[in-house]
């Protein structure tokens, strides 16, 4: 499965795009991901006043090729958004991991 998911759907010439992701303690890695973007969806804590925009990213569950150890309070990551402009997005969910990838949900 790990290879799989950096062969076949974290490659470059397929699906995946670059994206860097940034630990609690400042350290940057640019690595492959899949990103699904989300149309503009209501913030939870102010579901009728604000909008927020979300993405659902896939990454390398490996110290190499992806991240090892992911935490939703620090990290970061920095991916375009559908207008193509760099975004610095907060994990807000890590939705599943298995021994190949992380299923991560990224709003900003």
């Amino acid at each position: 499965m790990p290879t799989d998911a950096v062969g076949c759907f974290l490659n470059m010439g397929e699906f995946a795009e670059e994206i860097t992701y940034t630990t609690g303690a400042g350290v940057s890695k640019v690595i492959a991901a899949v990103v699904v973007r989300y149309e503009l969806a209501p913030a939870e804590e102010n579901i009728n006043r604000s909008l927020k925009k979300q993405a659902e990213v896939y990454i390398a569950n490996d110290a190499t090729s992806g991240i090892a150890a992911v935490s939703k309070a620090d990290d970061r990551i920095t991916l375009k958004d559908s207008e193509g402009f760099d975004r610095e997005a907060r994990i807000n969910d890590v939705i599943s991991r298995d021994e190949g990838m992380w299923h991560l949900l990224v709003g900003w």
